[in-house]
């Protein structure tokens, strides 16, 4: 049945496909997850304190739930942005991932549930589940130095989404617990060192309150805290139009890897030409077209100006 799943998953664009068995978190795990959080690591994005019982056990998303499937799909783009327009991280050149895959996955759960049964929830950052944690417990992958997960062949790249499912089909994944030595990183150092902001820590969590995608996307508003105006204040932070992905660029395990195949993470027009002039002559109508079906509408046009020094 694995195989049958795999290839039905497959088929929907996923470069890997793994299972494990839904269980609790392991309490290792759980308590650096909570020291992080203690920490303030997570910075303003307070929903990640929220649903802890169901972040620590999954089950809990679906009655009788016996199975996590864990996914990746690729999104390197064929060609970067020039920097000199402003820097737009490339996993936001296409069409919002999370639309994308849900509507991938669901196509194939109705295929599996026609020949396999069973229920199922998908989760694309839609639900409180740790997804890096059960990527790497169904085999997929492995943790990096910049906290994203290294899938062999495809680099850290990658979205993540999961299946909790209550079909009861086994594992494919490294049992052993989540641990920061055993990754397939080559531990050279780069993406900590290439950081403009010094957000990554060795242990490889980030420090959101310095990290450059979560200030231009997440944080609303002014930033006021020191810590986010000194990173604002980098050289990649005043050439920032939406987002950083330069701990990605920089990993070796990505010069090499094949573009997306998936058409919807194809870099538009659009944003390819966008340019800091553009989004400072930009009204809401021409926001909304250019932007519609985009991650970009997510910092909505006010976020844009901010991020670009403009005020609206």
């Amino acid at each position: 049945m694995i195989g049958e799943i795999s290839a039905i998953l497959k088929q929907s664009g996923a470069v890997a496909v793994g299972f494990a068995k839904a269980a609790q978190v392991e309490e290792c795990v759980w308590n650096s997850f909570l020291d992080w959080l203690n920490r303030r690591g997570h910075a303003g994005m307070s929903y990640m304190e929220n649903h802890s019982t169901i972040r620590r056990d999954p089950r809990l998303l679906l009655d009788g739930a016996k199975n996590i499937i864990s996914l990746a799909f690729p999104f390197k783009p064929a060609q970067f942005r020039k920097q000199d327009k402003g820097m737009i991280a490339c996993y936001a050149y296409g069409l919002d991932y999370h639309d994308v895959i849900r509507k991938r996955l669901n196509r194939a759960v109705e295929e599996m549930r026609e020949s396999f049964g069973g229920e199922y929830r998908i989760c694309v950052d839609s639900a409180p589940i740790m997804e890096r944690y059960w990527a790497v417990k169904a085999g997929i992958g492995e943790i990096g130095a910049n906290g994203a997960v290294i899938v062999p062949g495809h680099g850290n790249m990658v979205f993540l989404a999961e299946i909790v499912t209550t079909l009861d089909v086994g594992h494919t994944g490294n049992p052993a617990k989540l641990d920061i030595d055993s990754r397939r990183c080559l531990n050279c150092g780069r993406c900590i060192s290439e950081c403009p902001a010094s957000a990554l820590h060795p242990d490889g969590t980030v420090e959101s309150s310095r990290c450059l995608s979560y200030l231009t996307i997440e944080h609303r508003g002014d930033w006021r805290e020191q810590e986010a105006i000194e990173a604002m204040n980098t050289d990649v932070g005043k050439n920032i139009i939406f987002g950083c992905d330069l701990c990605l660029r920089n990993c070796p395990l990505n010069h090499s890897i094949p573009s997306t195949t998936i058409q919807e993470f194809r870099s538009s027009k659009e944003v390819m030409e966008l340019t800091k002039e553009k989004v400072r002559r930009m009204e809401q109508e021409d926001f909304s077209r250019i932007f519609k079906g985009s991650p970009i509408k997510r910092c909505k046009l006010n976020g844009l100006k901010r991020n670009i020094g403009e005020n609206i």
